[in-house]
């Protein structure tokens, strides 16, 4: 008989175990996977996988990541739905789904897919995933003189709280985090700084605190903080309203999300697998 339902702290070796043999060319390992599904903001007691299991074994987990996001409503859940798999033996009844749908059921917490495989896509839309975004705004140097910036705002910037509490609960990961001084006031920006073409790196904003100044200033703020040569500046759209980019490209698999407690431009690359992996969004 086959038994949907969250794991408990006990089976985390044993979901682990379970992720690291399901994927074994993911690039991170066994440790990888321990990081993955240690529930880093949701606390260690917190949901971290859904299992299914036919009788004592397992044979399906979805894996995830809980956190609070502070919003002009208050903190509201948040969950990023991470790696997920069921063994050949037990495809085609459903159980992917059945996953997915136990992860998500919560009424007062948004989840996202923020890494669909292409091949996953008809699965996103049977579970009524939104599309979160299917844009990214792109700057490339033009030579403008740049601002002042902060490179360790943690320690020699005035940061608000909010921005402050999301750098700290990054702090040790590989990103970028600074605060550049615009003629309006101070942006925080956190970027992930990927090579993932042959022609140039990605400075890639995975969190704003303040989007308007981004909007504003972004000609100036890219020219600060690209080489001369060989980068790019980029953004997803819905993080940045009413910015004049020198280039918008379509993204190739788009971002989804579920969910009503969060705005679109609310649902940034922080607090999930994207930034605690080091992964190189699409």
């Amino acid at each position: 008989m086959l038994n949907v339902t969250f794991a408990t702290i006990d089976q985390r070796a044993e979901v682990e175990a379970f992720m690291h043999a399901a994927f074994p060319r993911a690039k991170w390992g066994a440790d990888g996977w321990k990081r993955l599904l240690a529930n880093r903001w949701g606390g260690k007691n917190g949901e971290f996988a859904v299992t299914a299991r036919d009788g004592d074994q397992l044979v399906g987990v979805m894996g995830m990541n809980d956190s609070l996001r502070h919003t002009p409503r208050g903190p509201r859940r948040y969950r990023n739905l991470t790696s997920w798999y069921v063994l050949k033996t037990h495809r085609g009844m459903g159980l992917g789904e059945k996953l997915m749908h136990h992860a998500m059921a919560d009424p007062e917490a948004t989840s996202t897919n923020l890494t669909s495989a292409k091949a996953a896509l008809p699965l996103v839309d049977r579970i009524g995933f939104k599309v979160l975004d299917a844009q990214r705004h792109v700057w490339q140097q033009n030579g403008t003189a740049p601002l002042s910036q902060t490179l360790d705002p943690l320690a020699d910037a005035d940061l608000n709280p909010v921005d402050a509490q999301v750098l700290a609960d990054h702090a040790d990961l590989n990103l970028k985090p600074m605060v550049i001084e615009t003629s309006d006031g101070p942006i925080t920006l956190v970027l992930s700084v990927k090579q993932k073409v042959n022609e140039y790196v990605t400075h890639e904003v995975v969190y704003v605190g303040q989007p308007e100044l981004l909007a504003a200033h972004g000609r100036v703020i890219a020219d600060t903080l690209l080489p001369e040569v060989g980068g790019v500046f980029s953004i997803d759209s819905r993080l940045v309203n009413g910015a004049t980019p020198d280039a918008t490209e379509q993204i190739e698999v788009p971002r989804f999300y579920k969910g009503t407690s969060l705005l679109p431009a609310e649902i940034d690359h922080m607090y999930s697998e994207i930034v605690l992996m080091g992964m190189k969004l699409y």
